[in-house]
């Protein structure tokens, strides 16, 4: 996204780079019990940085460039607003055709 924003010479209004680092650093201690309730904050946080940065670009791109990047956006924006227990979840950016085969007990119900 933000590579993107760079080859198309797009001014954010902030590239977040030293904010998602502290997070993405956050989430490594998920495993105790105060690191998983700051691994979720940063997690949030993190989702909510994304969707600013989608939302800015998209905003700020020019229209004649907004057909080449109009999928891209439309799956950054679809993955964004997936919950946990929608159907046809996105599980990779790069390759957005994988789909989940998950082997489940037949009396519950898979998410």
């Amino acid at each position: 996204m933000l590579e993107n924003s760079v080859k198309e010479a797009i001014d954010l209004r902030q590239s977040y780079t030293q904010v998602v680092k502290k997070l993405a650093y956050e989430q490594r201690f998920k495993n105790s019990k105060k690191g998983a309730k700051i691994a979720r904050k940063a997690a949030k946080k993190i989702k909510i940085i994304a969707g600013r940065l989608v939302r800015d670009i998209a905003r700020k791109l020019p229209l004649e460039r907004l057909g080449v990047y109009l999928p891209t956006l439309k799956l950054y924006q679809r993955v964004l607003s997936q919950k946990r227990g929608d159907t046809d979840k996105i599980y990779s950016l790069h390759e957005p055709d994988v789909k989940c085969y998950a082997k489940g007990k037949e009396h519950k119900k898979l998410v």
